[in-house]
């Protein structure tokens, strides 16, 4: 049997009021009574409450209870049959994240590099997103530049902040959309950068480099494309998913093998695994496998990415690279919360090069709902109709006029 506590309704309540005053959701209020009152008595938001008594309420203790049990419940990632992991436009959504790179040569560390970022989604457009990017100074073994030629190329790299990008609804970048404002900094700054840096062939050599990146929005591009943190962060991860979470795709030398958890993580994070092997052997549009000399291969199950683990550091025969990256993404919009993982490659027969990529989003906080909010300290629980003390201390003009 349920349990019902009333509110009895004063002059001038509404139902936003009343649920302020209480401390339960507007939406948790409302639903409850008018799952339980008669149909004369139903309520709708922002209007005031004429001719109803008493609004309808749940136990506080049974109420507290079933929430909680809500968030502990397991969430389904998907709740239909399609599986589509897309991203979903959020007004003024802006994540910070730190970001740290670590290269390696046969799991030796060489350098470390770590730095911040700043992601702002602008808006929505045409089934693409705008955003802007920023990154922050870029730290080396936790030094900033401090040789003439990591200062150089630390100054001439900031023209290129803040960029604004067109992203496929996959999660890629299309297009830079800024290219001319970059131009234009860099026209600014120029003068500047040649006077401090007085320096010799060198120099020259990185500004005509510079330029010609700059100089078209293919070149620019493509540039990006080298740096870790954009082949990782802007990877295409908003796919369609099979009956079993899975997406593979298959390239000229390459296999791609994505999958979803079923169930959201306790702090309701979705994650996404994606394992890829870039291998001698090709692979066909009919997913046949096929030798550097384009016979087939029989075995399909040595390439079969479910089955395989991969560690930092190790290549298997005949595997020139593989990667094996972690995301977590917000429940709420699937924007990226976390990314960690490695990529290794081999350099030559004896060398194999690792990159390994963590980055997280800084101070992230994502709107929870409140059990319960500030009470009136006139609401008590305890009491049948819980706003008995309210309703025996009426102000002057209420027990003039009445209700």
């Amino acid at each position: 049997m349920i349990r019902f506590k009333k509110y009895k309704v004063q002059r001038g309540d509404t139902i936003e009021k009343i649920a302020s005053k209480i401390g339960i959701p507007v939406k948790d209020v409302r639903t409850f009574h008018n799952q339980h009152c008669e149909i004369s008595d139903l309520i709708e938001f922002g209007l005031p409450i004429r001719f109803v008594e008493y609004i309808l309420l749940p136990d506080l203790k049974s109420y507290v209870d079933s929430k909680l049990s809500e968030q502990k419940a397991l969430k389904k990632v998907f709740s239909n049959s399609e599986n589509i992991l897309r991203l979903t436009w959020i007004k003024n959504v802006k994540h910070e994240y730190g970001t740290i790179i670590q290269y390696r040569e046969n799991n030796r560390l060489k350098n470390k590099v770590h730095f911040t970022s700043e992601v702002e989604f602008l808006r929505e457009q045409d089934n693409h997103f705008i955003v802007k990017l920023q990154i922050n100074q870029v730290y080396v073994n936790d030094k900033a530049p401090n040789l003439v030629i990591e200062e150089f190329a630390s100054e001439i790299s900031k023209v290129l902040y803040p960029l604004v990008l067109c992203l496929t609804d996959k999660g890629e970048i299309s297009e830079i959309l800024n290219v001319e404002d970059i131009q234009r900094r860099w026209k600014d700054l120029k003068p500047s950068i040649v006077k401090y840096y007085k320096g010799g062939n060198v120099i020259q050599r990185l500004i005509s480099s510079f330029e010609k990146n700059i100089g078209s929005e293919s070149l620019l591009r493509r540039s990006f494309e080298e740096h870790p943190f954009f082949q990782i962060y802007f990877a295409p991860i908003y796919q369609n998913h099979s009956s079993d979470l899975s997406f593979t795709s298959y390239g000229f030398q390459t296999q791609t093998l994505q999958s979803v958890d079923e169930f959201e993580t306790d702090t309701s994070k979705i994650c996404v695994r994606r394992k890829e092997i870039v291998s001698r052997t090709n692979f066909n549009k009919d997913l046949e496998l096929l030798d550097e000399y384009g016979k087939r291969v029989e075995d399909r199950q040595d390439n079969d990415l479910r089955k395989k683990e991969f560690e930092m550091g190790k290549l298997e025969d005949g595997i020139d690279k593989n990667l094996d990256f972690q995301y977590k993404l917000n429940h709420d919009n699937k924007t990226i919360f976390s990314v960690t993982g490695f990529v290794n490659s081999r350099l030559n027969n004896k060398t194999i090069s690792t990159v390994e990529f963590e980055t997280y989003a800084i101070n992230y906080k994502e709107k929870k709902e409140e059990i319960l909010n500030p009470i009136s300290g006139q609401i008590d629980w305890n009491s049948e109709v819980i706003n008995e003390k309210e309703i025996k201390e009426p102000g002057f003009w209420e027990g003039f006029w009445g209700r």
